[in-house]
């Protein structure tokens, strides 16, 4: 049925997988055995579904991010592979205890809920513009007792009380609105707006978070930061025009483009 409207019948593979506890080889082997009657309701409802193009993350109620499972909704971003390179980034260049991290743009919190478990002596503030995805984020660190996690509404800085952080990440919304016509049907109809499209050509979010970041960060501080893959040169522009004096490195993902950023003071 998927395979006739053009959907992916991985994910109603992907979903009974998860449904019944079962990998793919299991499931082959128990293919001849009845499917529990709460299973196969749950399986077809899910079907249906996923022919309406809700993507089966949102079907299951949560998504995987560094092998942890993290509650999701329609009110937050699926979480990508790109982020998971990102974080694995920050934890690798971790340098000390008690360090003080900001995480902008928390969504469901994935970011700085890994933090928080992978260093359960630094403070970390979450914040979100929106109310909505705080709620999820506040459930999946509770889930996790993430008690060194704190959120916070704001938009971007803006109720953020001055301090210095010695890290700071965020996955901002970085999608261009001519770009829809490129992405899958189930990310427009489904995921948050509010979470993945910024104006000028996406680069609103890094042009705003640039011209304040300075005041936030530490001397030896470090800004991490997701984009799209056709736009390293641009953001290295804005960081050349609004901070001259920090040393920028471009990072690839797995397929070999360009992704995250990290970014600190000269010295």
């Amino acid at each position: 049925m998927l395979k006739e409207q053009n959907k992916f019948p991985e994910d109603a593979q992907y979903l009974m997988e998860e449904l019944s506890g079962f990998n793919y080889t299991q499931l082959q082997l128990h293919r001849n055995e009845a499917v529990p009657n709460d299973i196969m309701r749950k399986f077809r409802d899910g079907v249906v579904k996923l022919g309406m193009d809700v993507p089966v993350q949102y079907i299951l109620g949560y998504a995987y991010f560094l092998n942890r499972n993290f509650t999701v909704n329609e009110n937050v971003l699926i979480p990508r592979q790109d982020t998971e390179e990102m974080v694995q980034k920050i934890i690798d260049d971790h340098r000390a205890k008690n360090e003080s991290i900001c995480d902008i743009g928390t969504g469901s919190g994935i970011i700085a809920i890994s933090l928080g478990m992978a260093f359960p002596d630094d403070n970390i503030l979450a914040t979100d513009i929106s109310s909505e995805a705080l709620k999820v984020a506040k459930l999946n660190a509770d889930n996790y007792q993430a008690n060194n996690v704190y959120f916070q509404q704001s938009d971007l800085f803006k109720e953020i009380k001055p301090q210095q952080f010695d890290v700071i990440v965020s996955n901002p919304p970085y999608i261009a609105e001519d770009e829809k016509k490129d992405m899958d049907p189930s990310v427009i109809k489904y995921e948050p707006d509010l979470a993945l499209y910024g104006r000028d050509n996406g680069l609103e979010f890094y042009e705003n978070i640039v011209k304040v970041v300075d005041n936030y960060l530490s001397d030896d501080g470090t800004l991490y930061m997701e984009f799209g893959f056709r736009q390293k040169n641009a953001i290295n522009q804005i960081f050349c025009d609004n901070l001259p004096n920090y040393v920028v490195e471009f990072h690839k993902d797995i397929s070999g483009n360009y992704r995250y950023l990290k970014a600190k003071k000269e010295m």
